[in-house]
Parts: structure tokens; C-alpha cells; sequence
């Protein structure tokens, strides 16, 4: 009798055998196999001729194989790898490999750890410049008769929120993220892209407000100064 989990495995060590050791792109390989099983099942086929149509339309062990050397393991091959883990961009050597878009599978630990890995220097940053630098900033504007700019008292206004709604606005991410984690099939697929997103967009917002609050000390600093 055929059982599909058995099947899979099976797969896997064709792949294993045919050379591709690596476990990302195994793991790449055998997501993409078991959402086209999925979708074939979805249209009607018996599992086994859904996962022989997947099988066929995923390409033979010995193709893939054969495309990921063509791919080569070059340094800046291995950079742009690592680069593309980091930001949540799919595996573009598995798109090529099987002709369409590659899947973003990854363990959820991973993508939680790396995000806040990316997010918390940000974070500690901006929190130390409302803490230390603003308070400063604002003494020195007033003195100048310089206004702070809009994106920084927005940013501040931010902050204060974040900081009085803390718990629950961190109770509410934990149970949407749970939620998502619990019932959603494509949040996997997705969850490195959008962390990726937030995780350089919030990097790129705080860089841009310290520029912001350094240029404006400058000015206010060079308003306060002795004119000849």
C-alpha cells in the first residue's frame, strides 16, 4: 500500500544521493514537493499519482543536482546566499532549478531569532537618543528658537505610545504571531520576507531619525553661537 510519508523520504535520499547535501536547499526542495502533492491532492488525484505528478513537474534528482553545481559555490556566490537568508528573498538558485518561484521555508525559531537579532541595535539606539540625546536636543532648540522637525516629534510620539502600551501591545503581537503559527499554511512560506522587511525598514527609520536629530543639534548649536 502507498504511503506518502514513506515516498518522501524516499525522494529525499534520491536527492541526498544525487549529491544535493545541503540542508536549506533540501529543505527548499521537499517544501515546494509537498505543496504541489497538496495541490494535486486538493484537485482530485489519489496520493500517489499526486505525489508521481509532483515528482515529475519538480524535475529528477539528477537535474536539480546538476543545476546547483552549474550554480557554483564561489564566494560571492556564498555572500549573496547569506545575504538573501538574512532579508527573506527565496533562494533564486532553487527557482531556476525547478523553473519557478522557490518557496521561503525556514524553522520558525530561526526567522524569530534573526529578527530580533537585526531589530533590537536599532531599538536600543533610538531608546538611548530619546533618553540621552533628545532631552538635550530640545533644550537646545528652544534656546535657538528652532522647532524640531515633524519626523522626529512623530518618532517621539511613537515612542511614548510604544512605551505606555508595552504589555499589551507585545500581548497582542505574541497572539497574533500564535495565531498565525497555529492556523495559517502561508505564513510560513512569507514569515522570513516580512520580517525581513520590518527588520531593515525599522533599521533604516532610525538611522534616518538619528541623521535627523544630528543635523538639527548642528543648527541649533550654530544658531547659539557668537555672531561677528
Amino acid at each position: 500500500m502507498f504511503n506518502l510519508e514513506t515516498a518522501v523520504a524516499e525522494w529525499r535520499q534520491e536527492l541526498l544521493a544525487a549529491g544535493i547535501k545541503a540542508p536549506e536547499p533540501l529543505e527548499e526542495l521537499e517544501s515546494h514537493l509537498r505543496e504541489e502533492i497538496e495541490g494535486q491532492l486538493a484537485s482530485g488525484l489519489e496520493a500517489e499519482a499526486a505525489f508521481k505528478l509532483a515528482v515529475r513537474q519538480t524535475g529528477p534528482a539528477t537535474a536539480l543536482e546538476t543545476e546547483f553545481t552549474k550554480a557554483g559555490e564561489t564566494l560571492a556566490e556564498k555572500l549573496k546566499q547569506l545575504f538573501h537568508r538574512f532579508t527573506g528573498v527565496p533562494n533564486y538558485q532553487l527557482a531556476t532549478a525547478m523553473n519557478m518561484t522557490a518557496q521561503n521555508h525556514e524553522p520558525g525559531w530561526a526567522s524569530y531569532l534573526k529578527t530580533l537579532t537585526l531589530i533590537l541595535p536599532a531599538l536600543f539606539l533610538w531608546v538611548g537618543a530619546c533618553v540621552l540625546v533628545v532631552p538635550k536636543l530640545k533644550e537646545l532648540c528652544a534656546a535657538s528658537n528652532l522647532a524640531l522637525p515633524w519626523p522626529v516629534v512623530t518618532a517621539l510620539i511613537v515612542s511614548e505610545c510604544f512605551k505606555e502600551y508595552f504589555i499589551l501591545g507585545s500581548l497582542v503581537t505574541l497572539a497574533v504571531l500564535g495565531l498565525l503559527e497555529w492556523r495559517s499554511r502561508w505564513w510560513p512560506r512569507y514569515r522570513r520576507l516580512v520580517f525581513g522587511i520590518v527588520a531593515y525598514g525599522l533599521n533604516f527609520v532610525v538611522l534616518i531619525l538619528l541623521a535627523v536629530v544630528c543635523v538639527v543639534a548642528v543648527a541649533a548649536g550654530a544658531h547659539l553661537l557668537p555672531h561677528h
